[in-house]
């Protein structure tokens, strides 16, 4: 796959569905870009107008889907990510009244913040057993 180019998989894709009597129109207005960017890029630093919105202003009838969108208050790397594109660009467009899914605010759960105390906590204790170093504990 990594060879084949943007027209190829669409002309596949087409064939696959059974759907050879639009190809033509597929083929005149659809890019496909067939090289991934790298992993990190989800993560790099940006600001928020560097990604689209999932709907962009103005748009009647298209939504942008991917993990390269801006979905605020979420985190990319995650399927639910995907999920809650998808489900606000359907919600928006066939106005559908029930609200979306929550997103999990784990950086904001005090169970979460315990648990990577404890972690770190023993990650401490086990480097002190082992007489690599003292254990001290700084709070600011």
């Amino acid at each position: 796959m990594s060879q084949a180019t943007g027209t190829e998989i669409v002309t596949e894709l087409v064939h696959q569905l059974g759907f050879e009597d639009i190809l033509d129109d597929v083929l005149a207005t659809t890019d496909v870009t067939t090289v991934m960017p790298y992993a990190s890029a989800l993560f790099s630093r940006r600001a928020p107008e560097d990604r689209p919105k999932v709907i962009p202003d103005g748009a009647q009838n298209f939504a942008f889907l991917g993990r390269l969108t801006e979905l605020p208050g979420d985190v990319v790397f995650t399927v639910e990510y995907s999920i809650h594109e998808a489900m606000h660009a359907v919600y928006t467009f066939f106005g559908f009244g029930r609200p979306i899914s929550p997103i999990y605010q784990g950086l904001h759960d005090p169970k979460v913040g315990f648990k990577a105390l404890q972690a770190d906590l023993q990650v401490g204790a086990r480097v002190f057993s082992k007489g690599l170093g003292s254990l001290t504990l700084t709070v600011r």
